[in-house]
């Protein structure tokens, strides 16, 4: 069941009075007389004062491809503003899921959003604007308008993946006829820091430009905790007529942190908290580095009242490095002053290259009224991995874990694995895989409007992979493909009984091609 409120952001009013005020009872009594007797004679007609503002309020999600307003959706989901982000100081996704129900977040090994929907856990199911955006990393706030989180699988409107939800991530465009600066600083008690800038400009009465842009610093409250990224988006927009809208933006995101991926557990399973003053790891060695450069495109075109085209092209370079020692394991009852390390080396790179279009058309037949989804994507990824083991012991080409001693271990502060850490570099290279990913698909969906109180979607989405797969270790090639086709079909009913309550039913599938 859904419920569903506006909220209307009160202002207050305060009273200030100054002087001294003398009030007698027969004051009082002779004023409220003459007040009756005025009423009596005279007819007062006040203004009239409307309050219209919608705060901390969207009514519609980018994700679904339909301006379809949430209370029609069957399925549970939730969106958070940039109105709400700013006041509630969010600066992460991991933010927005601590206060969305249904939702938790993982730790994602110190280097990647992790969230877990309703038990099941993807590092993955994340899209901008629609589009999939399937690279492991911390994705900042500075331009979104928006973030919608809906749980549950749905892959008509997704594809693959999603088995638990997804998180599509809505970013500012730029606004014609307008023009607005706006700028944030924020710094919290560990030290990290983040400024802000979104500034419009009316290039004329048909174009704008807009640029977000943000640096942050990283701190917490471990030691050896840093580190410092940023971001760029410029974008604009075109009204090439009345009818047709461009938005076309480019964005590079950088950052480089530190990696601490926390405490063994002990042998009872539980957090061995007697080592949280210890950072294990290497301060140059256990980092992160991320770039990426994203382009763009977005095209609006009204053929009518009641028929539009939505048409989107992308294209991602995604290169990110990881490399981590970690505390791999530790047993207090053999040994208290022990604990084993491991440790690896992740690097990706990738590109993506998505292209997709959908026609909306809003159609009457008598009473019944719907709303047609037609659409078709085209996606092309490539990525090469490669993982690499550290040697410990440079006589021991295969020798990836090594048992460290720690002293102090109660002491604050102690800081990176105080038993001394003399590794090898990261030389035993575990994984070189190189893929290749085309997928085509086709969906249709009807949302049926049956009355004003009930409301059934329909709909089925095709899809076609081509996979390829090389493995290039140690120089041997070897290399597989394989095509995969799925249907997956959805049906939902939403009744409400009230104006801002729906209750739902919905039946849908979503897979992971092998």
């Amino acid at each position: 069941m859904k419920t569903y409120l506006k909220q209307i952001k009160m202002l207050p009013i305060k009273l200030m009075a100054c002087g001294i005020l003398s009030l007698t009872i027969s004051s009082v009594s002779s004023l409220a007389q003459d007040m009756e007797a005025a009423a009596e004679n005279e007819v007062y007609e006040l203004d009239e004062f409307v309050v219209t503002d919608q705060f901390l309020f969207s009514d519609q999600v980018n994700a679904l491809k339909t301006p379809t307003p949430v209370i029609d959706v069957p399925q549970s989901l939730s969106i958070t503003s940039a109105a709400d982000i700013s006041l509630r100081g969010f600066d992460s996704v991991g933010d927005i899921v601590d206060y969305t129900p249904g939702v938790n977040m993982n730790q994602g090994e110190g280097h990647r959003d992790a969230v877990v929907f309703r038990g099941s856990l993807s590092t993955s199911d994340f899209f901008v604007d629609g589009v999939r955006d399937d690279v492991q990393y911390y994705r900042p706030l500075y331009n979104v308008e928006q973030i919608e989180i809906l749980r549950g699988p749905n892959a008509l409107l997704f594809g693959r993946g999603g088995a638990g939800g997804v998180v599509n991530r809505v970013t500012k465009k730029a606004e014609i006829g307008q023009d607005f600066n706006a700028y944030s600083l924020s710094i919290d008690n560990f030290g990290a820091s983040e400024v802000q800038l979104d500034k419009n400009v009316a290039i004329n009465e048909t174009s704008a430009f807009r640029l977000n842009a943000y640096f942050d610093t990283f701190e917490n409250h471990r030691d050896f905790s840093d580190g410092s990224g940023y971001g760029v988006n410029p974008s604009f927009k075109f009204a090439l007529s009345d009818q047709t809208t461009l938005d076309v933006s480019l964005e590079a995101i950088d950052y480089d942190r530190s990696i601490d991926r926390g405490i063994p557990k002990g042998a009872d399973g539980k957090p061995a908290t007697e080592l949280s003053g210890i950072v294990f790891g290497d301060p140059d060695l256990n980092k992160s580095e991320f770039e990426s450069i994203s382009f763009r495109a977005l095209l609006q075109h009204s053929f009518s009242d009641t028929l539009k085209g939505i048409f989107t092209a992308s294209y991602t370079d995604y290169d990110k490095l990881y490399q981590n020692f970690y505390a791999s394991s530790y047993d207090e009852t053999v040994d208290a002053d022990s604990v084993t390390l491991d440790g690896y080396v992740d690097t990706t790179e990738r590109q993506n290259f998505v292209l997709s279009g959908n026609l909306v058309a809003e159609l009457d037949s008598g009473s019944i009224k719907h709303t047609l989804l037609l659409g078709a994507e085209f996606m092309d990824s490539s990525s090469e991995n490669d993982r690499f083991n550290p040697d410990f012991d440079p006589s021991a080409a295969t020798e990836d874990t090594a048992v460290f001693t720690i002293s102090g271990r109660n002491t604050p502060g102690i800081g990176f694995n105080a038993g001394g850490l003399n590794a090898g570099p990261f030389t035993d290279l575990n994984d070189d895989t190189a893929t290749d990913l085309s997928v085509l698909s086709l969906y249709v969906q009807d949302e049926i409007e049956l009355s004003d109180q009930l409301t059934a979607v329909l709909g089925a989405r095709f899809d076609s992979f081509d996979i390829e797969v090389t493995d290039n270790e140690a120089g041997a090639s070897d290399s597989g493909s394989q095509k995969d086709k799925e249907f997956t079909p959805r049906a939902g009913i939403v009744y409400k009984p009230e104006e801002h309550i729906s209750l739902y039913a919905s039946y849908s599938q979503t897979f992971v091609p092998q």
